[in-house]
């Protein structure tokens, strides 16, 4: 009862703050857009009652929507702090919904990343704008439409709303765009919950802290789709179509995610114990990039004769492809001869550096201009690539099986990351990181490449977490 009555004062104070406003004329709405932010507000006002039946009923859930609580009582400040006496409220409202998480959960952390987690997502989207202009006496409510050209909305922010607060800052939001981010950074603190305890090693308290952080890069790559907040006017059509499916993707990715750890927890493997240990799949693979190794200069010279190489797709995908395909042939030759090498940390390290110059130096935009206009020059890279493969390949000869499974998580995790990057800078910059390529070019290079790169990822990562669990739990029998 006392946490009922604690949680329904929460409600209570920040109603009050609310009711205030409206009262004083605070909030000036432009068109019939009033309905859907006091639905907001009313949903802002049920999350502590919301808190109290997650905690008696569904315990996965709870401290949730105590967190929203408190994200949302931020937003409502940042909004209206010129404004003394609701603001005095939504303090206080604040101040005793993090006493209540600080003294009540013994996971606090978690869910204070949670909320920070909320906060840097809408500032990374530019949901939440830092704009300077006049001290305003009053909040302005419109519809996003107003503030964008309507062809630039994206689905997920059909219907959305923008605040322009008394001072300093805008917000953006939808319905549906705030459940994604909500369930997006649930999904991710509970999958690193699951990782961190199936990577513990019994009497020891370690954690392998390699997939927690694999996941971490999962789950912000999967933040890709925030830039649709902020679309420019060129290529905004073509990333109001693409970002949809990449939205899907990033979600069933993650629920899958979810879902493989709820499994591996009760040990059913499923795809991944089979791959673990079948030799005949392993196999499969090998061949499969020994064929394309072989075709590889016949599918380089039909691409340099029709001049494919000036597509950004197909230069990247010529110099990842032969790059993948060689640390694979190569890194199972060196082991079926039983190469032996001694690898020094400083050789190591050479040997990564060089693996990297390798692939990034035809990135630079003056070697790319000259790569791009000379078929020679464009093969040069290829063998460039094949040289970076048999690079790793050495590092991963004397590395064992899970190791390896670990290099290839953080290699195929950085991707995304590269991938979403270019997006960033292509949409907030509105110009071009290589001249040779134009801009529409490079939104569809980076959103086509995220969402073929997401799945390979994440199937790296369970991969690689089904292959420390099996090690662990062979450690301790």
């Amino acid at each position: 009862m006392h946490r009922l009555v604690y949680l329904l004062l929460l409600s209570v104070i920040y109603f009050l703050s609310i009711i205030i406003e409206i009262i004083e004329g605070i909030f000036i709405f432009s068109g019939q857009i009033y309905y859907l932010f006091y639905s907001i507000i009313g949903l802002i006002v049920l999350m502590p009652l919301l808190e109290y039946i997650s905690y008696r009923k569904i315990s996965i859930l709870k401290f949730y929507p105590i967190s929203i609580f408190i994200l949302s009582t931020f937003l409502t400040i940042l909004m209206d702090f010129n404004y003394f006496p609701a603001l005095a409220l939504q303090i206080i409202a604040l101040i005793f919904s993090i006493r209540y998480i600080m003294d009540n959960d013994r996971m606090k952390k978690y869910h204070l990343v949670y909320i920070i987690y909320g906060f840097l997502m809408l500032l990374l989207s530019s949901l939440l704008r830092v704009i300077s202009f006049e001290r305003l006496s009053q909040v302005l409510i419109f519809n996003i439409g107003d503030d964008i050209n309507v062809k630039g909305v994206p689905f997920f922010f059909s219907n959305g709303v923008v605040i322009a607060g008394m001072r300093y800052f805008v917000f953006s939001f939808s319905f549906q765009y705030m459940i994604i981010i909500l369930i997006l950074g649930f999904l991710l603190l509970e999958n690193a919950r699951k990782i961190i305890q199936i990577s513990k090693v019994k009497n020891q308290g370690k954690s392998n802290l390699l997939n927690l952080t694999s996941m971490s890069f999962s789950v912000f790559s999967c933040q890709c789709e925030t830039v649709t907040s902020i679309i420019p006017a060129i290529g905004a059509e073509i990333l109001g179509i693409i970002s949809l499916p990449i939205i899907t993707e990033s979600l069933i990715l993650s629920i899958g995610t979810f879902l493989y750890l709820h499994f591996v927890q009760r040990e059913r493997y499923g795809i991944f114990g089979k791959l673990w240990n079948s030799k005949k799949k392993r196999k499969g693979l090998l061949f499969i990039a020994l064929l394309i190794m072989i075709l590889s200069p016949i599918l380089i010279t039909f691409g340099v004769y029709f001049g494919l190489q000036r597509n950004l797709l197909f230069y990247f995908g010529t110099n990842l492809g032969l790059f993948a395909v060689s640390s694979l042939i190569f890194t199972r030759l060196f082991s079926e001869i039983r190469i032996s090498i001694g690898i020094s940390k400083v050789l190591y390290v050479v040997l990564a550096l060089l693996t990297i110059f390798f692939m990034v130096v035809w990135y630079v935009p003056a070697v790319l201009d000259v790569a791009v206009k000379n078929g020679l020059i464009f093969s040069i890279m290829g063998l460039f690539s094949v040289l970076s493969g048999i690079l790793l390949s050495l590092m991963l000869t004397p590395i064992n099986k899970i190791g390896r499974s670990i290099i290839y998580e953080y290699i195929t995790g950085m991707f995304p990351v590269v991938f979403v990057i270019v997006l960033y800078y292509t949409v907030i910059t509105s110009s071009q990181i290589w001249p040779a390529f134009s801009i529409t070019s490079q939104l569809i290079f980076g959103l086509v490449l995220l969402g073929i790169s997401l799945p390979i990822m994440w199937f790296s990562t369970n991969y690689s977490i089904y292959g420390n669990y099996i090690a662990n739990k062979d450690t301790h029998r």
